[in-house]
């Protein structure tokens, strides 16, 4: 049953677009649950370099300042409103447009989704946004199929090391990953065909290896989504997924944001040549398959409670010391942080 009380909650803000002193801790009281809602205290949120991008005010129509960034949470449901089916100690994972760097929040119950037995809330942090987009963007997407090619970016990354496992059980894909030479043993080690992005060229790779691919995924933005569509062959879909070079050494280029969407998205739509070019949005794809979101994520919380995926390693944080995991996204981290509420 649902109880009146009220309690408080400890949460990293994001005050302002500068590269330092842009996060803040604020401890504010949450009220009891409204109908249809629980409230969760948060254990565990994953950090991502999304998050950092939309600080910077990098991704266009991201949350404007003050807001709290962290796209994915895991916790245990505290108190139940009324119409809710969850019970009080059970623990669930959710994905939010921001607000999961945070101690407690009350979320729409059909947000979130339960953890499966014996699976700790660090390990659901780990995986839960990077695994649930590049599921979304191999099946819902792309529709990736037994004996089709991909190419994935920064295959070593987080999104990109999901990619390369989760292409695995699908069986029969020919992927290619690009990377540095440093974790080439990595990206071969799940089956890809390793692009050291500094010494070779993908597109020639590519070509001489399979002619063109069917799907690419690609995080980079500006530019490089135009090389990333010269690869595709007939009937190919770039999936655009994030504009990762509009942020360099600190510094933001909007420039290059504006490029990739016209240049590298918009316009080769506009050839009749049979390719596909599209920026994956989570929520969009939400609004158009509602059931999907649920479905997919509990997926992934299945795949992860059965040793059948697991990111490159992990690190943890306490959630004040938020603005170090900004400073170790900057620097370029190897892995997965997460900030925990211990």
């Amino acid at each position: 049953m649902p109880t009146e009380d009220k309690m408080s909650s400890t949460s990293v803000y994001a005050v302002n677009r500068a590269q330092t002193n842009s996060l803040e801790v604020r401890t504010e009281e949450i009220p009891p649950p409204p109908a249809g809602h629980a409230r969760v205290r948060v254990e565990a949120a994953g950090v991502s370099y999304g998050d950092l991008l939309f600080q910077r005010g990098v991704i266009p129509g991201g949350p404007k300042p003050p807001f709290v960034p962290g796209c994915d949470l895991t916790g245990v449901v505290e108190e139940v409103g009324p119409g809710v089916d969850l019970t009080v100690g059970q623990r669930v994972a959710a994905l939010v447009v921001s607000g999961g760097y945070t101690t407690a929040v009350n979320l729409p119950a059909a947000r979130l989704v339960p953890v499966p037995d014996g699976v700790d809330a660090v390990a659901v942090a780990s995986v839960a946004l990077n695994y649930f987009i590049a599921y979304q963007m191999l099946h819902r997407v792309a529709r990736v199929r037994s004996g089709q090619s991909i190419l994935v970016h920064g295959a070593s990354g987080g999104v990109g090391l999901a990619f390369l496992q989760l292409a695995e059980h699908i069986g029969n894909v020919t992927v290619f990953g690009t990377g540095s030479a440093a974790n080439a043993d990595l990206i071969t080690r799940h089956g890809a065909v390793a692009i050291d992005y500094r010494a070779q060229d993908f597109m020639n790779v590519v070509r001489d290896t399979v002619g063109g691919v069917d799907a690419v995924f690609d995080p980079m933005g500006g530019g490089h989504f135009w090389r990333s569509y010269a690869v595709l062959r007939k009937g190919g879909r770039l999936v655009a997924y994030g504009q990762n070079n509009a942020l360099r050494n600190g510094k933001r280029n909007l420039a290059i944001g504006a490029v990739g969407f016209l240049g590298g998205i918009a316009l080769p739509n506009l050839k009749p040549d049979g390719k596909k070019t599209g920026f994956y949005n989570a929520w969009s794809l939400e609004k158009k398959q509602p059931a999907a979101y649920r479905e997919d994520l509990a997926e992934v919380l299945n795949l992860l409670s059965a040793d059948k995926i697991a990111p490159r390693e992990v690190a943890t944080l306490p959630l004040r010391a938020a603005d170090e995991a900004f400073r170790r996204l900057e620097q370029g981290v190897t892995g997965k942080l997460v900030l925990t509420t211990d």
